[in-house]
């Protein structure tokens, strides 16, 4: 214990004769490394595929749910708004979205991903019969009669009998729509920050991992050095998002 004491006080006192510039340049190094694998890692595998692709099925699965025990004490005609399905509804928003390419629609940001599942809602409320159980998971937490209302009285119900919609109608879909803009808001800030606390949580580690070898291959495995190497490694993954950014800028610019 106390020679463990001792190794940690010569590595305070070696830090203290490191200029401001080579900490700076330590913590620098760390982070533009452990950023540019984890840029390498999510350009050559699925890996951002996997985890959009997981999110979201949890997502419709919860939702479905959610409307499936609602429907059940709801007032509005079980014949109007069948039993959904999780698995049909994605398979209608990847087709409305990316023409039935699912790696295309899984591989897109959250944000690009979000503004698809946009388009597709509008195309849902135009066509609620034809797409009524992605309507359903969309805009689930909307008043049930709503939904039923929407779907029952839509043009495209109404097309055989040549019937105007009903102010009834319109104020149902006007509702619905703004619920359907409220989940997807949910949806992208929920994903976003999930998958990018994911990624710094991964670049901290990183960074500290990358540290801790170049201490042990300068110095030794020496308990002192290696445990003033984690505060470092801490500071290196928290920068790495921000040369990330300076790298996606300095692309831009370039084109």
């Amino acid at each position: 214990m106390q020679g463990d004491l001792n190794a940690l006080t010569v590595a305070i006192a070696k830090i203290a004769d490191i200029s401001a510039w080579q900490f700076i340049a330590a913590i620098t190094a760390a982070g533009t490394i452990a950023m540019a694998m984890l840029q390498l890692v999510k350009d050559l595998t699925p890996l951002r595929r996997w985890y959009q692709r997981r999110w979201l099925r949890r997502w419709f699965s919860a939702h479905a749910d959610d409307f499936n025990d609602a429907r059940k004490g709801a007032d509005a005609d079980k014949k109007t708004l069948p039993v959904v399905s999780e698995e049909k509804a994605e398979a209608l928003l990847v087709n409305l979205a990316t023409g039935g390419d699912d790696f295309a629609f899984y591989e897109l940001a959250s944000e690009q991903m979000v503004a698809q599942m946009n388009a597709a809602a509008q195309i849902t409320l135009d066509y609620p019969k034809k797409y009524c159980d992605l309507l359903v998971v969309l805009s689930e937490g909307a008043d049930v009669d709503d939904v039923a209302t929407v779907v029952s009285q839509s043009p495209e119900g109404l097309k055989s009998r040549k019937a105007s919609s009903s102010p009834d109608y319109l104020e149902a879909r006007t509702r619905v729509g703004h619920r359907i803009q409220r989940n997807l808001d949910a949806v992208q800030i929920s994903l976003g920050s999930q998958w990018r606390f994911w990624m710094q949580s991964t670049a901290i580690v990183l960074s500290i991992v990358l540290l801790e070898i170049g201490v042990v291959l300068a110095s030794g495995p020496r308990m002192g050095t290696m445990l003033l190497a984690i505060p470092v490694g801490i500071l290196g993954g928290y920068l790495a998002p921000v040369a990330r950014d300076l790298v996606s800028a300095l692309q831009t610019l370039r084109k």
